[in-house]
């Protein structure tokens, strides 16, 4: 979903790589990542108190849009995680590729620990779309912390948003175990497909059956 900024948050300004590189005491083959697969990274918006009018707390004091505009269809991930790791607040990225435009973000928190640290956990993603795929207006919230949550949820997975009366925290950790167990049933499957002796193949089909049920009991947020 692509959202329609309030004008107020217009922030509009260049992100240095030169500066995302000292922050994050790149390495040169991150150095060189960024410049094979990524062309101008803008600052695009701010979401904050005094430009959207909702108060802030110390889980989400902003929320910044970020736009990036590509030169691969293939970003890797490792480069969105190095700029939310030297930006102290959440990030949604819009990233942008000829004609179109992906939004994707990561959940990200102030660490349990009581520190500074920022902890980033899993992105979530739209699909590539039409850059002139028509905007939503923001959801509705009473605070950043709420429209915060309501724009990650927009982009997580079907699985997620059927979860009701749990923390986004919780939400993101249920769905990390969800797919966990996915990739573990794909594997183990692909296992049994290549097994020759009856037995041992038999032995495995019980444990996908197993998992599948596992599988089926995180389909249905048993939390």
């Amino acid at each position: 979903m692509l959202y329609e900024y309030p004008k107020k948050t217009k922030f509009s300004k260049m992100v240095a790589k030169k500066k995302i590189f000292e922050h994050a005491n790149a390495s040169a083959a991150l150095k060189e990542k960024f410049k094979t697969q990524i062309e101008k990274i803008t600052w695009e918006y701010k979401l904050a108190p005094e430009t959207i009018n909702l108060s802030s707390s110390d889980t989400v004091p902003e929320i910044q849009v970020f736009n990036i505009k590509a030169k691969s269809i293939d970003i890797q991930e490792e480069l969105l995680r190095t700029i939310d790791k030297v930006i102290p607040f959440p990030i949604i990225f819009q990233l942008c590729y000829q004609d179109k435009i992906k939004v994707k973000a990561a959940y990200k928190r102030p660490s349990d620990t009581g520190t500074n640290k920022w902890v980033i956990e899993a992105y979530f993603e739209t699909e590539w779309l039409d850059i002139d795929t028509p905007k939503e207006p923001l959801p509705v919230a009473l605070n950043l912390t709420k429209l915060y949550e309501q724009m990650l949820q927009t982009l997580m997975p079907q699985i997620t948003k059927q979860v009701v009366d749990i923390s986004l925290k919780d939400q993101v950790s249920h769905l990390q175990a969800y797919k966990a167990k996915e990739k573990e049933y794909e594997k183990l499957k692909a296992k049994r497909d290549k097994e020759k002796q009856f037995n041992r193949k038999a032995e495995l089909n019980k444990q996908l059956k197993s998992l599948q049920k596992e599988l089926d009991r995180l389909k249905q947020n048993d939390v």
